[in-house]
């Protein structure tokens, strides 16, 4: 591997005072929102971009003042099998987010279902379940935001989200007719969903 096809990664490595706790508590949430890899406790590996150098330079001083250390570096793949390492441990933690996303959306299409089963074609019930939609719509895009690597369990979540997508869709019209309103034409489809950011 050269230095012109290695990838470059940050590292962050720090410590804060035990108490109180929620500095800790904090600073795990961040680097969770991030997508980053704990390589172990307090020490976390993100690839390298402005957002996620900015992102970082912004907890140092965080740390900072919560009276902790922190130390970041930049640094170079060592080699190939430890950068493919690393990517299968990023993919890990995203599939398994992207498996949670599949079994949401299984449930979702079970509740379309029930509920068309019943006739309970009324906006009351359509306006939950865009509710429960949306929560899952903003979980999917913060997985999206954390796969770094194009990591495979997407394909699953995205042919169940087409399928909620199908069924939900049908439901709506459903609704509308039921009710004797004209479905609006220019109704945004919000599960749209966004590209896999890629670090490279």
């Amino acid at each position: 591997m050269s230095n012109d096809t290695a990838r470059q990664w940050l590292l962050l490595i720090y410590k804060v005072p035990q108490d109180p706790t929620r500095f800790r508590t904090y600073l795990w949430r961040q680097m969770r929102t991030l997508g980053a890899l704990s390589l172990q406790q307090m020490v976390c590996l993100l690839p390298k971009t402005p957002d996620h150098e900015s992102e970082i330079q912004r907890l140092v001083k965080k740390i900072e003042e919560f009276h902790g250390e922190a130390h970041f570096l930049t640094f170079t793949s060592p080699s190939k099998e430890w950068e493919d390492r690393i990517i299968t441990r990023f993919n890990t933690i995203v599939n398994e987010a992207y498996a949670e996303i599949a079994e949401n959306e299984e449930r979702f299409q079970d509740e379309i279902r029930r509920e068309t089963r019943k006739g309970k074609f009324t906006f009351i019930e359509l306006e939950d379940m865009e509710a429960d939609r949306e929560k899952i719509n903003r979980e999917r895009a913060r997985v999206h935001a954390r796969d770094f690597f194009g990591a495979p369990g997407r394909s699953e979540a995205d042919a169940q989200t087409a399928e909620t997508t199908k069924l939900f869709k049908e439901f709506s019209r459903k609704v509308y007719a039921q009710e004797g309103v004209e479905e609006p034409v220019d109704k945004q489809d919000d599960d749209r969903d966004p590209p896999v950011k890629s670090p490279l």
